[in-house]
Formats: C-alpha cells, structure tokens, sequence
C-alpha cells in the first residue's frame, strides 16, 4: 500500500499499521516526532531532502518517562528494526546540539540488515548514525534497560549512497558492514580548549574479530563545516577489533596528518583493523600501524567488500 502524508499527519501512526512492501510520501514538512520502524521491507521517501524533515530532541542525560537517562541508544530520531528498510530523499535530525551542551544524540538508529539509505542528509553533533548491533560487552551491560531488539547482537548490512552525514564525535559508529559511497561527510564546529586540539573523529567503528569486513568509505567527500574545523581524525576504534577503510575519498585540510587515532590509553592500535587508499593526497604522515594500500590492493578490498555485501 502507498500512502501520503504532510507535516499534519503523525508517521508513526502509519507504522504502526503499515505491512510488508508499504510506502510512506512525505511531502515537504518539518515532521516533529521519534518513530520507530519495526516491520520488514518498510519505504520511506521524502519529496525532497532539504525540505523533508523529521526532527527529535532526546539526548543522553534527558530523562526519559520511566524515570532513567536516556542513554546513547534510546536517544535516536528514527530507529529502524526491520530488515529490508529503505529511506530516500528527507533528512533525519537530532535537534540537541552542540555536542558541548547536549552529548550524545542519535539522529538514525538501525539494526535492521539489508538496509538501504539513498540521498539522506542525517544531522546531529556526536553520535549521528548508529550501525548496529551493539558490542558485545554493552549487550550484556544493558540486559533490562534496553529494548530486547537491541540486544540481539545480529549482523547488520547497510549501504548510504549520496547521502549527507553531519557531526563531529564519532558521529557514525557501531559494529555493522556499511558501505558509504558517494556521501558528503561534513566535520562541525566543535567547543575546543585550543586551536591545536581535534575537532572530532569521523568514524568509532566497534566490530568483533570475526567480522570480516566493517565500515568502507568510497568515493566520498570529507569536508569541514567551516574554517575553525581542524585536526579531524578519520577514526578511532571503539573496540578492539574496529574496521574501517577510506578508498579514493576527497580529504580535505582539516583531516589530522596522522589520520588515525588508537583510542586513549589503550592497545587497539595493535588489532584495529583501518586501512586508506588516495589517488593523488600524501598519505606519508599517516600512523604507522594503519594500512596504506597500494591501487591493486584497494581495488581487490573493494571487490572483495562488494562481494560480501551482495551474499550476505
């Protein structure tokens, strides 16, 4: 079934009896609401990305009205469950920045696998897209907090194609294989204690050992918001074993030389897995323990990659 709905109507309304197959227009509007889509094969299409938007407010330390903080994970816009998902043409925003004030806010949420994101803009300040599923030790340390959906821990494949992705913390992180191809991913304006400290980090990539292959930027644009933005780090890994490569992607300045950052005072620089391929950018300066591809080598990691999705 199709519907259509303007900025008068509730979303979740629609969800709540959408089945299988469903397609939900959104005109242009500001769709002032959280919503939840927990059937499979569920559509969402905006009339136009900059003018349809669906807009939320939750973030970390707000308390929520089972009387808890929020937490990272309930503080999404959009959460998406149900496998088989597609969004195209609107943005998705968490409306609580700047990072400074608010801290975490989720604007996309998705464990669902098989999902697709088509000229999205998504919008928020740290944490904007979460990529489930959880690691390994937060599903156990959330048992009877979060949702049970949440704590599956199931393998998640997901695709952005020419999409944009605001923020400035980790502002796309979690454990799924995720292909970013063709997306803008626009570093913002961050508090700083001085001008030599980072702006952020990119990407806090958190899969396990056995998952083979994470996150793959390709043929994307990173660029920064505005001058003051610099010393941005492509990743970090959240956990040991964090997956990440940026293949053929335009770096602008404000990219930090040495590219990668091993996470505080930890060891991860030893097992995270992150690797980087540049027709033309000096990637000299670049921290030794990641890898620096040669063009035979990017080429096969991103057949390889392609490969994966498509069987998985």
């Amino acid at each position: 079934m199709k519907y259509v709905l303007t900025e008068c109507d509730s979303i979740q309304s629609v969800l709540n009896q959408a089945q299988e197959g469903d397609v939900l227009y959104l005109k242009n509007g500001i769709y002032k609401e959280k919503i939840e889509i927990k059937q499979n094969k569920i559509s969402l299409v905006g009339e136009d990305p900059d003018k349809t938007i669906i807009v939320n407010h939750d973030f970390y330390h707000k308390i929520m009205p089972d009387f808890n903080e929020c937490n990272t994970f309930r503080t999404y816009t959009c959460y998406v469950e149900g496998n088989d998902v597609t969004l195209s043409n609107l943005t998705i925003k968490n409306s609580a920045t700047p990072s400074a004030k608010y801290g975490q806010a989720v604007a996309l949420h998705v464990h669902g696998t098989h999902f697709i994101c088509e000229n999205v803009i998504l919008q928020s300040a740290q944490d904007t897209l979460f990529t489930g599923p959880l690691p390994a030790d937060l599903i156990q340390r959330h048992q009877g907090f979060l949702p049970k959906s949440f704590l599956k821990g199931n393998s998640s494949i997901q695709t952005y194609k020419n999409c944009q992705i605001y923020g400035d913390v980790d502002f796309i992180f979690g454990g799924a294989t995720a292909l970013f191809e063709d997306c803008k991913i626009i570093s913002i304006a961050r508090q700083k204690k001085n001008a030599e400290e980072s702006s952020g980090f990119i990407c806090a990539p958190s899969h396990d050992a056995n998952t083979p292959f994470g996150y793959l930027f390709y043929h994307c644009d990173l660029i920064a918001e505005d001058d003051s933005v610099s010393y941005v780090y492509l990743a970090r890994p959240w956990r040991d074993y964090g997956c990440a490569a940026f293949i053929e992607c335009n770096l602008h300045s404000h990219i930090h030389p040495l590219g990668f950052n091993k996470w505080g005072n930890t060891h991860r620089d030893q097992t995270a897995r992150f690797y980087e391929y540049s027709l033309n950018q000096d990637l000299t300066k670049r921290e030794k323990w990641a890898h620096l591809l040669s063009k035979q080598e990017a080429t096969q990691y991103v057949h390889t990659f392609m490969e994966f999705m498509k069987k998985n």
